[in-house]
C-alpha cells in the first residue's frame, strides 16, 4: 500500500480539490491519504474531515499544541499503514501526476525517489529571481550535510520506504518545514536515492508558508546538524540572549543612575547606586527571561499561570549563578590568575548554571 501524507496549516480551499486529483492520479494503486493538520485556524481539519466521510481512503490526524511541517510528517508515517510513505504540499504547487511512479519506484528498489526541480528535466517554474538565489545557496548549504547526495534535498515531494524511515526515526531532528533534509542527513551512506523531475507549480491558493520564522528554523537546523553536535544551539542562544542582557542592563543603570543624581543634585549616593544596579539587574533578568522563553527554549515555552513560576525559577536561578559567578572568579583571583581572566572564567561559570537550572527547573522539556 501507498501512504500519502499531506501536512496542512491553513489550506481549507485547496484540499478538495487536491484530494479530488490526487484520488485520480492513484486510481488502482492501492493507498491511503493521511492529512495530518496543525489545528488550522480555516479548519482545513474540518474540510478534511467532511471529506473523509466519504472517502474510505482519506483519513485525518487533528494536531493540537503541536506545530511544524517535519514533526507532522513524521507523525503521519507514524499513522501509515503502507510499505511506500509519499509526501507532498497541500497548495497544488507539486505534480499529482508523478504519484505513481513515485510509489513504484521505491517499491521496486526501496530508498527515497525525490521530486526534483533541479536534476535534468526539472524547473522551479515561475519563480522570481529573489527567491531562485535563495533556494539555490539553500540547496547548497543542505548538499553539503547529506550522508547520500540529491541535487534537490530541500523538496517538498517524495516518497521513501518504510524500512528506510525506521531505521533512522530514532536520530532524526524534526525541527523547521524540511523533512526530506533530515532524512538525507541520517540515512545510512548505501541509501538508494532516484530523482524524478517535475515542474514546480503554483499556488491554488491562500499564502506562501515561505517565511522569515521558516528561514530561520533552516538555519538553526544547520547549525544542529553541524557545529550543534559540539556546542548545543540552545546554549548559544543562551549566550546570544545573555549578551543582549548586558546591553540591557547597562541602559537600565544609565537611566536610573542618572534620574536619581539628576534629582541629588549631580551626585549618586551609595544608596542611589546600588538603588540603579538592583532596578538594573531584575530589567536584565526580565528582558532574559522574555526573550528565552520565546526564543531559546520556544520548544517548552511557557504560558499562562506556568510564566508566574517559571519567572520565579528563573530568578532564583540567576541569583544561585550570580553567586557561582562571583565565588569562581574570586577564587581564581586569589589563587593568581589575572584578575581579567578570572572574570571571565567566573561569567562562564555563571552562564552554564544559569543555563543547566533554566533547562532543569524553569523550562523543563
Amino acid at each position: 500500500m501507498f501512504s500519502l501524507i499531506l501536512p496542512t496549516y491553513n489550506e481549507a480551499k485547496n484540499i478538495p480539490t487536491l484530494v479530488e486529483k490526487i484520488r485520480s492520479a492513484l486510481k488502482g494503486v492501492p493507498h491511503e491519504i493521511i492529512i495530518v493538520d496543525d489545528d488550522s485556524p480555516d479548519e482545513t481539519w474540518r474540510v478534511a474531515q467532511e471529506l473523509a466521510q466519504d472517502c474510505d481512503d482519506l483519513h485525518v490526524i487533528r494536531r493540537i499544541g503541536r506545530r511544524g511541517l517535519s514533526s507532522a510528517v513524521i507523525e503521519g508515517f507514524l499513522a501509515a499503514k503502507g510499505d511506500v510513505f509519499g509526501v507532498m504540499d497541500a497548495d497544488g504547487q507539486h505534480d499529482c501526476g508523478l504519484l505513481p511512479r513515485l510509489q513504484k519506484a521505491v517499491a521496486a528498489e526501496g530508498g527515497i525517489v525525490i521530486g526534483s526541480r533541479y536534476t535534468e528535466g526539472g524547473s522551479v517554474g515561475e519563480w522570481d529571481e529573489r527567491r531562485h538565489l535563495m533556494s539555490r545557496i539553500a540547496t547548497r548549504l543542505a548538499v553539503s550535510l547529506c550522508r547520500v547526495k540529491a541535487s534537490d534535498p530541500m523538496s517538498g515531494f517524495f516518497a521513501i520506504d518504510r524500512r528506510t524511515f525506521e531505521k533512522v526515526l530514532p536520530t532524526l531532528n524534526p525541527k523547521g518545514f524540511k523533512i526530506l533534509l533530515d532524512l538525507l542527513v541520517h540515512v545510512p551512506k548505501g541509501t538508494k536515492v532516484q530523482e524524478i523531475p517535475f515542474t514546480f507549480g503554483k499556488r491554488m491558493h491562500g499564502e506562501s508558508k515561505l517565511s522569515r520564522r521558516v528561514q530561520i528554523e533552516f538555519l538553526e537546523y544547520i547549525y544542529d546538524v553541524s557545529l550543534g553536535r559540539y556546542i548545543p544551539l540552545m546554549f548559544v542562544k543562551y549566550c546570544i540572549v545573555g549578551g543582549l542582557g548586558v546591553f540591557v542592563h547597562l541602559a537600565a543603570y544609565s537611566l536610573v543612575s542618572g534620574f536619581l543624581s539628576y534629582h541629588d543634585g549631580g551626585h549618586l549616593s551609595l544608596f542611589g547606586f546600588r538603588i540603579a544596579v538592583l532596578f538594573a539587574i531584575e530589567t536584565a533578568i526580565i528582558f532574559n527571561f522574555y526573550l528565552n522563553n520565546i526564543w531559546t527554549f520556544s520548544t517548552a515555552r511557557l504560558r499562562g499561570k506556568a510564566i508566574v513560576m517559571g519567572f520565579a525559577k528563573y530568578n532564583v536561578a540567576c541569583l544561585f549563578g550570580a553567586v557561582a559567578n562571583y565565588a569562581v572568579s574570586s577564587y581564581l583571583y586569589e589563587i593568581g590568575w589575572i584578575a581579567l581572566l578570572a572574570v571571565i572564567a567566573g561569567a562562564m561559570t555563571g552562564i552554564i548554571w544559569n543555563y543547566t537550572m533554566s533547562r532543569l527547573f524553569a523550562w523543563r522539556t
